[in-house]
């Protein structure tokens, strides 16, 4: 690997993301509570500067501090709780609380982030594999943004349009389909899907 082939780490993170739905769903739970682009800022720059965190100590490391097998399972049900916080607790959307929930489950989600970037690490030494962590961790953002960005515009017109009725519906349901789909990957990670005679 050398420096003209970094630029494959920035295309990697971006891919990852994009097909990593886990992630998506649970960074568009996140986004379903907000209603301002500072809001938005604040919650997801929160969680890019946590997973970033836990991919660099990752890859200082050798290895994610923890398993896969917990990491996995913890990613899903991060989905779940923020989506159960979004129905039962909707006032703690842009609290310190959900601050401090942002980055906990963003951490975890580093890890995951984390144990597929080191396979493709092998190798790499000194100042590439430090800029190959950087374009990475970049990418991961650029993935984000193209399904956050969309969507927090497509909700900033609903509820400047149906108003809080819009913001309410849209919090609980969306947050219902959301949080289906984390059971889903929950179930999967614990490996109670497929299991039919």
């Amino acid at each position: 690997m050398d420096w003209n082939s970094l630029g494959t780490f920035f295309n990697f993170g971006v891919n990852h993301v994009l097909h990593g739905l886990d992630h998506l769903l649970f960074a568009s739970a996140l986004v379903l509570s907000l209603r301002s682009f500072w809001e938005v800022f604040k919650v997801i720059g929160v969680f890019t500067v946590a997973h970033s965190l836990s991919v660099s100590l990752s890859v200082i490391r050798g290895a994610p501090p923890l398993p896969s097998w917990f990491v996995e399972p913890c990613i899903a049900a991060s989905i779940v709780f923020v989506c159960l916080e979004n129905i039962f607790l909707p006032g703690y959307a842009i609290s310190t609380r959900r601050l401090a929930v942002a980055f906990l489950f963003g951490l975890i989600h580093g890890l995951g982030f984390a144990g597929a970037l080191l396979e493709t690490l092998a190798g790499m030494s000194g100042p590439i594999k430090v800029w190959a962590v950087v374009l990475f961790c970049i990418g991961v953002e650029v993935g984000h943004l193209c399904v956050v960005a969309p969507l927090s515009g497509a909700l900033k017109i609903g509820r400047d349009q149906g108003g809080e009725g819009f913001h309410t519906a849209v919090l609980k349901y969306g947050s219902i389909l959301i949080g289906l789909g984390g059971v889903f990957f929950l179930l999967g990670a614990l490996g109670l899907l497929g299991k039919g005679s």
